[in-house]
């Protein structure tokens, strides 16, 4: 008889830890705000070239060509600009998934563009620049706080040496913009803690407000970049070093060569 007791008390008790690690999960995963990407925000303001609040230093990591070597408009990334990217990670007390996810307005570049035709434009010239240093994360994490993985950018992506990446565009033909998003495959490398490697960037872009507006992603692995993550050893989270990089252009034109006052 007390046998039998025993053996549903512990099958009573088996069955409420495993309610409590359910209600627990679905707790965890409640609580987990995912980051919404970056979506193409049409708007009726009129864009204007204002002069860029950049840093100097992140400025001259994407040096814009002079007016005497334009021959085409120079389109400047302004305010409301940001770059950053989402990673998947995996906490070990835990064992869920969950997408951590970083970003900056810390972004300096331009496009150097010139008409081929009544309906394409050519990419003669293309950089942007992110200072790592400036990630922040905007994800949401249910009893935990997402901002303490901020402190690992630095030493990850080792910023004191070098304190930028930059994505330069491969030359290319495209439709010129219009008021409807286009879907575009542009080609360029990317450099990040001194290595460089080509990439394949998804764009779409539109026209708003006089503006191009451009939203897009690439998909890298951090191991290319000499760039360790977390999840060796006694590590207490394991992050996927299968990376998406992400951004939201908002361009404004400078008149070409000879058409400035």
């Amino acid at each position: 008889m007390n046998r039998k007791r025993l053996i549903i008390f512990g099958a009573t008790a088996g069955a409420g830890l495993v309610l409590l690690g359910i209600l627990g999960a679905a707790s965890y995963v409640a609580g987990q705000r995912k980051a919404a990407a970056f979506s193409l925000k049409p708007t009726t303001a009129a864009a204007t070239v204002a002069p860029s609040v950049a840093p100097r230093s992140l400025q001259a990591a994407c040096p814009a060509p002079s007016s005497n070597q334009r021959g085409g408009e120079l389109w400047v990334a302004g305010a409301g600009t940001q770059a950053g990217f989402r990673a998947h990670e995996v906490f070990m007390d835990i064992r869920l998934p969950h997408e951590a996810v970083a970003r900056t307005d810390s972004v300096a570049g331009q496009m150097l563009m010139r008409r081929v035709d009544g309906s394409h434009v050519a990419i003669q010239n293309g950089c942007f620049a992110v200072e790592l240093n400036t990630l922040t994360s905007v994800d949401t994490l249910p009893g935990m706080d997402a901002h303490d993985r901020d402190q690992f950018y630095p030493d990850a992506l080792e910023t004191r040496q070098h304190p930028f990446a930059v994505l330069a565009l491969d030359h290319a033909t495209i439709p010129i913009f219009g008021s409807r998003p286009q879907h575009l495959t542009l080609s360029g490398e990317l450099t990040i803690k001194g290595t460089t490697q080509p990439v394949s960037i998804t764009v779409d872009a539109q026209t708003v407000g006089g503006g191009v507006q451009a939203v897009g992603s690439m998909a890298i692995d951090a191991r290319d970049f000499s760039v360790h993550v977390p999840g060796e050893g006694d590590s207490p989270v394991a992050v996927d070093p299968h990376l998406t990089l992400e951004f939201l252009l908002v361009l404004s034109a400078l008149p070409a060569a000879g058409q400035a006052d």
